[in-house]
C-alpha cells in the first residue's frame, strides 16, 4: 500500500529529516574537532579559537607519541579491560539467572523478591555506607573493590526477566517432554532467544566500567598501579600534568607541546575503542531494549 504523502506529511517528513540531520551533525561536530585538533601543530592550535574542520598546521603525531610514551597509559588501559572483563562476564551470568528464577510461574515470593530488586533501583546506601561496606570486607586498594561494586544492577536482571517472560511457553513445555532440566532449558533453549538483550547488557556494562572513574578514586587512594584509564585521563585533563606525559622527550622539544595538545590526544586515545566496538553492538539494540522493556 502506498501512503498519501499529504501537505501535512511532506511537511513532517522535512521537519523530521532535518531534525535529525541537525542532531547528527551536532554529535559528531565535537568528536571531529577533538580528532582534528589532536594532530595539528601545537603552536598554530594554541592560538586557535572556534571549531576545527580541518587540522592547523602539517598532521604531527607528536601528541600520540607523548601520550603512549607513558606508561600509565598503558597501565590503565590493562587494568580497564580487566575490570570490563570481570564484571562484564559476572554481569551477564547474574543478570541471566536472575531474571530466569524470577520469571519461573512456580516460584514461592517471587513478587516479594521482584518488590526488593526495585526497591534497590529506586534508593540506595550513599557513598560514605557503600565506603563502610568495601572497608570492613578489607578490600579497600585492591582490585576487589572496584569489580565488586560494578558486577550487578537490578535494572539488567528485571530487563532479563521480562525477556524471558514474552517467551512462548512452549519452547520449555518442549524441553521438559525431552527432558531437559531447568540449566539445559535456560542455556540452550531460551538464552540464545535473547541475544540481543545479553548483547544490550554487555554493551551497556561496557561504557559504564570504561567511562568509571569515581569509584575508583575513592577506593583505591594508595593503589595507582590499579587506577583504570578513565582516572588517569581525568587527571590528565583537570590536572594540566603535561610535564610527566613530557618525561621521556628533551627539554626543548617538550617545550613545543601545549596542555591542550596532550588533552585531544588523551581524550582520542580513552575514547577510540568504544567508538570502533558501537556500530558492531547498535544493530542488538533496538531489539533487545524492546524485547526486555515492553511486556506482551
Amino acid at each position: 500500500m502506498v501512503e498519501k504523502l499529504t501537505p501535512g506529511r511532506v511537511i513532517f517528513n522535512i521537519l523530521n529529516y532535518g531534525f535529525m540531520i541537525l542532531f547528527g551533525i551536532a554529535c559528531v561536530l565535537p568528536l571531529w574537532h577533538v580528532l582534528m585538533a589532536s594532530v595539528s601543530d601545537p603552536r598554530m592550535l594554541m592560538s586557535a579559537s572556534g571549531i576545527l574542520f580541518r587540522p592547523l598546521g602539517d598532521i604531527t603525531m607528536d601528541g600520540y607519541r607523548m601520550v603512549l610514551a607513558n606508561p600509565s597509559i598503558i597501565t590503565g588501559y590493562i587494568n580497564t579491560i580487566l575490570y570490563v572483563l570481570i564484571t562484564t562476564v559476572i554481569m551477564i551470568a547474574g543478570s541471566v539467572i536472575g531474571g530466569f528464577l524470577l520469571s519461573r510461574r512456580e516460584l514461592k515470593l517471587k513478587g516479594l523478591l521482584a518488590i526488593f530488586l526495585l526497591i534497590t533501583m529506586m534508593f540506595g546506601g550513599g557513598m560514605i555506607p557503600s565506603y563502610m561496606v568495601i572497608k570492613g570486607l578489607g578490600i579497600l586498594n585492591t582490585r576487589w573493590a572496584v569489580i565488586l561494586p560494578g558486577c550487578m544492577n537490578a535494572f539488567y536482571i528485571m530487563m532479563m526477566k521480562s525477556a524471558f517472560d514474552q517467551l512462548s511457553p512452549s519452547y520449555e513445555e518442549s524441553a521438559k517432554l525431552d527432558g531437559a532440566g531447568p540449566l539445559t532449558i535456560m542455556v540452550r533453549i531460551l538464552l540464545p532467544m535473547l541475544q540481543a538483550n545479553v548483547a544490550v547488557i554487555v554493551m551497556f556494562n561496557v561504557i559504564m566500567q570504561w567511562n568509571s572513574w569515581f569509584n575508583a578514586s575513592i577506593y583505591l587512594p594508595k593503589s595507582r598501579d590499579l587506577w583504570p584509564l578513565a582516572l588517569y585521563m581525568r587527571e590528565v585533563l583537570i590536572n594540566n600534568d603535561t610535564a610527566k606525559m613530557a618525561s621521556s622527550l628533551d627539554a626543548e622539544q617538550a617545550a613545543d607541546y601545549t596542555a591542550n595538545l596532550v588533552k585531544y590526544c588523551v581524550t582520542v586515545v580513552g575514547t577510540l575503542p568504544l567508538l570502533c566496538a558501537y556500530p558492531f553492538a547498535q544493530k542488538y539494540f533496538v531489539a533487545g531494549v524492546q524485547m526486555g522493556g515492553v511486556k506482551g
